[in-house]
């Protein structure tokens, strides 16, 4: 079966001499243990034969990749930084076009650089898509006016935008998740349950603030099977229906319409048969989360015998095929 794996990861390697960059915190934090790049750092840098060789182990046709640090570049280094991600980026996709796809870094510290990049990622290097952090600027949503313009590209130049999670801010780790250890801390507030919540509440606020009616083409993606929104999609249309905020549809047509979701390292057959009934199988798309997560368990998915073999095929591949235009 041919697999596209969508929301995998790479990490620029240092330049020989050079500083450490700016505006980026321990790479280990956030990271769940038993992540693969703990113990081979070069998976997350190598993007030639140690990674290409990873990919042909794990059966793996095609990544799409990312750098998940645009979040949280300040605006003294996120222009430049991306710029130099996206270019790294492009010239991997440049040696292996069969194998890597890409999704842009967007300087979103920098909200007026934030289309202008996404046009120059897609335009001139090719990019299907860009990935942009939960938090973004630490407190701010993509409804803002600020990243009109963003929006307004991607739906122009009809390519996705993967909301990926972030560290929440202090205010609500302190609020919501203290109490415990420091390791329990992490684990709690970010991949154990925080960023689900904070990732799903994102979408959320651009459904209710009206972004997908004013950009009925623009479509997200969400990782972790959609970040618990497909278990509550009826309970949003019954507690806020469309007219509370003066939508033009109720927020499930949203969610079925403008969302995609994908595994993102959660190789869960019985949350993959919840979003097959939910949402439908043309709207989930595989990923693994790569080198942060292990692609171990993906099998459960891939022969579920519940999911027929049309769907499966879809999720293997055929929607990010027809999302990415791959």
């Amino acid at each position: 079966m041919k697999i596209i794996a969508a929301e995998e990861h790479f990490v620029m390697p240092p330049k020989p001499g050079a500083p450490a960059p700016k505006g980026l915190p321990p790479l280990e934090q956030g990271t769940m243990l038993g992540a693969p790049w703990l113990t081979n750092p070069a998976c997350a840098t190598d993007l030639d034969d140690v990674r290409i060789g990873i990919m042909d182990q794990d059966d793996v046709t095609m990544q799409v990749l990312s750098t998940p640090f645009g979040q949280v570049w300040t605006a003294e280094v996120a222009v430049q930084n991306c710029k130099e991600a996206n270019d790294f980026l492009a010239a991997a996709i440049k040696r292996h076009p069969d194998r890597f796809a890409g999704f842009a870094a967007i300087p979103t510290a920098v909200p007026e650089a934030c289309a202008p990049e996404l046009e120059r990622a897609v335009k001139e290097l090719g990019f299907v898509g860009c990935l942009i952090g939960n938090r973004v600027n630490g407190t701010k949503f993509l409804d803002d006016p600020e990243f009109e313009d963003l929006l307004a590209a991607c739906e122009k130049l009809d390519v996705p935008i993967y909301l990926h999670p972030g560290a929440p801010p202090a205010e609500i780790t302190a609020l919501c998740y203290s109490g415990f250890n420091d390791e329990m801390v992490s684990a709690y507030s970010r991949y154990g349950m925080g960023w689900h919540t904070d990732v799903g509440l994102h979408m959320l606020h651009m459904v209710m603030s009206g972004v997908f009616d004013r950009h009925p083409d623009l479509q997200m993606i969400l990782g972790h099977w959609g970040e618990l929104l497909p278990y509550y999609v009826d309970r949003f249309d019954t507690a806020m229906p469309k007219e509370f905020a003066g939508l033009k549809h109720d927020p499930s047509y949203y969610l079925r319409n403008n969302m995609y979701v994908t595994s993102s390292g959660i190789q869960s057959p019985e949350c993959f048969e919840f979003c097959v009934k939910v949402l439908g199988a043309d709207r989930i798309i595989y990923s693994a989360d790569y080198p942060f997560a292990s692609v171990e368990g993906a099998d459960k998915l891939f022969n579920c015998p519940s999911i027929s073999e049309e769907d499966r095929e879809k999720f293997a591949h055929g929607n990010a095929e027809r999302l990415f235009k791959l």
